[in-house]
């Protein structure tokens, strides 16, 4: 799940706009391929332990898409547990993903999808990235994606 740029209380503490540097070799985390797997509800704390165990950075957080986001990919691979709500998303193939309480979503850097309108959706979201190294826009877009990360 991407995060909604509307957001602004999950991107204070981001930091200043950054373009991301022509040289920039983003997605060489360890996350190869997208998958969704539906397990039990999990808990906040527990995806967090899980996240803090494979070495990545992880937060908790509210998505709220009051409309359909508009197709994008991420710099960084991303692992979002749902913890909380039902939503559903389509891929860069237009399929549509409905995701709920206990659905795992391991997505690799430059991963095309786009999140659609519903309820709030309580996640963790881990990134192999430190979120004070992304850049901006957050939601980048298509035209834009490096060939390496065509996935």
């Amino acid at each position: 799940m991407s995060l909604p740029d509307r957001s602004a209380e999950v991107y204070a503490s981001v930091g200043q706009a950054r373009p991301i540097p022509a040289d920039m070799h983003v997605g060489e985390g360890s996350i190869m391929e997208y998958t969704v797997s539906q397990g039990a509800r999990i808990t906040e704390e527990a995806a967090l332990e899980q996240a803090a165990d494979m070495g990545f950075h992880a937060m908790a957080f509210d998505v709220i898409v009051n409309e359909d986001e508009s197709l994008h990919w991420h710099e960084f691979d991303a692992v979002t547990w749902v913890i909380d709500g039902a939503g559903a998303l389509r891929n860069g193939d237009d399929e549509l993903i409905e995701v709920s309480a206990g659905c795992r979503i391991d997505a690799p850097a430059g991963f095309l999808h786009r999140n659609l309108a519903g309820p709030p959706v309580r996640v963790v979201l881990a990134t192999n990235l430190p979120y004070q190294e992304w850049t901006t826009p957050i939601d980048k877009d298509p035209a834009e994606r490096p060939q390496h990360l065509s996935v």
